[in-house]
């Protein structure tokens, strides 16, 4: 018995739903987090995710006090099937690909941001806690 890609395509975006049930109810700003006690955002699954506050303060110190309040956290990266494995994206979020690109001491980016496996290494180091990954299917 042979299936349809339609059916095979299907099957694969709701297992794309199961993984991704991590994924945030809705992201909060910098600028409200980092001044909670315990910063953290809901999940999709009921759970939580929590943020470092030494992470907080890093993205702060490195992109002030008006970009706090458009910065969402966590940050989404990207995760497709149509592209190398290990590289990520940061599709529309121009102050989220601001904050990498001071993280990586980069002089110019664009949107969509790819980051490769040894800038990844980086970012989680840095801010670990302060991204997300979210897991696309992509037929090209």
């Amino acid at each position: 018995m042979r299936y349809s890609d339609e059916v095979i395509e299907r099957y694969l975006r709701d297992e794309l739903r199961v993984v991704n049930r991590s994924l945030p109810l809705k992201r909060r700003t910098l600028k409200e987090l980092i001044n909670e006690e315990v910063p953290y955002v809901l999940t999709r699954d009921g759970g939580i995710h929590m943020f470092r506050k030494s992470e907080l303060k890093l993205a702060y110190n490195l992109i002030g006090d008006e970009l706090s309040s458009k910065l969402y956290l966590p940050i989404i990266l990207e995760v497709r099937t149509d592209i190398e494995s290990e590289t990520v994206m940061v599709l529309n979020d121009e102050v989220a690909a601001k904050l990498i690109s001071k993280l990586l001491d980069m002089k110019d980016y664009t949107l969509p941001m790819y980051i490769y496996p040894l800038q990844l290494k980086v970012i989680r180091e840095k801010i670990g806690t302060l991204i997300q990954y979210a897991f696309t299917l992509s037929f090209t």
